[in-house]
């Protein structure tokens, strides 16, 4: 028989471990990060000189950023543009 009183003991024992985790991680974030601040970017695609056109040219940012982050970033540069 299922024992409702040890399942919650086993529930609430596990979100204290996920609690713990997820300040430690928090931590470790603040720790390692520095927040990105871009004012302008300008891109001088007029001044490439190209002899031939092979494989792609990406512009823009190219590092990897989390969901969260990059719709920030795009929130802080439209407040900008407007």
């Amino acid at each position: 028989m299922w024992d409702v009183w040890q399942a919650l003991q086993q529930l609430e024992a596990r979100i204290r471990r996920l609690e713990a985790e997820n300040v430690e991680l928090r931590q470790q974030l603040k720790a390692g990060k520095r927040p990105l601040k871009v004012k302008k970017i300008v891109y001088h695609v007029h001044s490439l000189h190209i002899q031939e056109m092979k494989g792609t040219m990406n512009l823009g940012i190219s590092a990897p950023l989390p969901e969260e982050e990059m719709e920030q970033f795009r929130m802080e540069m439209q407040k900008q543009q407007d």
